[in-house]
């Protein structure tokens, strides 16, 4: 059936939840309220009022879902999904999401990242809820700059356990890693082309660091910038045709767009004095970043049709990673994880009972 796009800026769209039937019925109701909750675009609530009408019956591994658009007339939307509960019950949550709101959901994205819970700062990933939080390394070292592949099966990071910055990759399926980038110097900040087959990475080889692509499957560099400044924090455009990254060569750390070919890259005006760790978004529109005012970090976003840049927060903010639809980043502040929306600027807790948290990941 045809739906009626419901455009959510400022208010909440209303979603009613019926009883979901089967002996499994509460506890995938739960997990699909709070990932309705999670968006920020969606108010679970009770009575006629609501606009949609939603509810599911639990088999033996499926869960089929339904939703009524009250004012629309005809048969409700219905899908049935398989596997385990958490993930068909996300997949639903993201359904009413899409269904309700015209945006993307993203409650079965998964979220890679470092804490220092152990004292050590290790890599860790977890659902995008805070729930199946799994430890990835356990060196007793420094882990860093962790990043998804597009398919979702590897994840690049930096680490320290040789006793330098070197570029590793997880396979995730099989739990194992290899080292892709050790040359001598830094090795550091790898991130992985739409196409899954080129990192982008900083390399200091040749003198300092510099912006370099090479073969995910390790290989010959190619140097991308040509400069004596410190160029790092590469990430693509979802075309692979261009990278934004950082650097200092006009004396504080600053965004620069490049093509992936090479060439002359230019500066992208953000108005702060210092911005850093810019992420591209999925539909190739704007770029998140921390942008450092007052000596706190806050959250950014430059609009690359209008060349204009906004602050999405006040309380503080690092790390930004968009979510698949373009619209809610996560991001780190203060030892813990947060949601935000960019276009309401609010913003929901990610606990995942871990303790100093840093540079989240979202996977696509």
């Amino acid at each position: 059936m045809s739906w009626s796009q419901v455009e959510v800026t400022g208010g909440k769209v209303d979603v009613e939840l019926l009883p979901f039937s089967g002996p499994e019925g509460a506890r995938a109701q739960a997990i699909v309220r709070a990932d309705l909750i999670r968006t920020l675009l969606i108010q679970v609530t009770s009575g006629a009022h609501a606009r949609f009408e939603a509810t599911a019956a639990m088999g033996s591994g499926s869960l089929t879902g339904r939703i009524i658009d009250r004012r629309q007339k005809g048969p409700p939307a219905e899908r049935t999904f398989t596997g385990d509960l958490r993930t068909i019950a996300h997949q639903f949550a993201d359904m009413i999401t899409q269904q309700a709101t015209g945006v993307s959901g993203f409650a079965t994205s998964r979220v890679a990242f470092i804490s220092q819970d152990t004292g050590f700062k290790e890599l860790y990933i977890m659902d995008i809820d805070g729930a199946n939080v799994q430890r990835l390394t356990a060196d007793r070292s420094i882990s860093a700059h962790p990043r998804w592949s597009h398919d979702g099966a590897l994840l690049a990071y930096t680490s320290y356990r040789s006793g330098y910055p070197d570029v590793y990759i997880v396979k995730l399926e099989k739990r194992t890693r290899s080292r892709v980038a050790f040359f001598p110097g830094i090795n550091s900040g790898a991130a992985f082309s739409p196409d899954d087959l080129t990192l982008a990475l900083t390399l200091s080889k040749d003198g300092n660091p510099e912006i370099y692509l090479m073969p995910v499957e390790g290989g010959s560099p190619r140097q991308l910038t040509h400069n004596r400044a410190t160029n790092t924090s590469p990430s693509w455009s979802p075309d692979g045709k261009e990278i934004v990254y950082t650097s200092d060569e006009r004396g504080s750390v600053q965004l620069f767009v490049i093509s992936a070919q090479g060439g002359s890259p230019r500066r992208l005006l953000t108005g702060n004095a210092y911005s850093s760790e810019p992420d591209w978004s999925p539909d190739g529109k704007k770029i998140a970043y921390a942008a450092r005012i007052a000596g706190e970090f806050q959250i950014g976003l430059y609009d690359l049709a209008s060349s204009t840049a906004t602050l999405l927060t006040s309380g503080g903010g690092q790390d930004p990673s968009w979510t698949r639809n373009s619209r809610h980043l996560v991001f780190a502040h203060g030892g813990s994880l947060y949601l935000l929306d960019s276009v309401t600027k609010q913003i929901a807790a990610l606990p995942n009972g871990l303790s100093r948290c840093s540079e989240p990941s979202v996977s696509p």
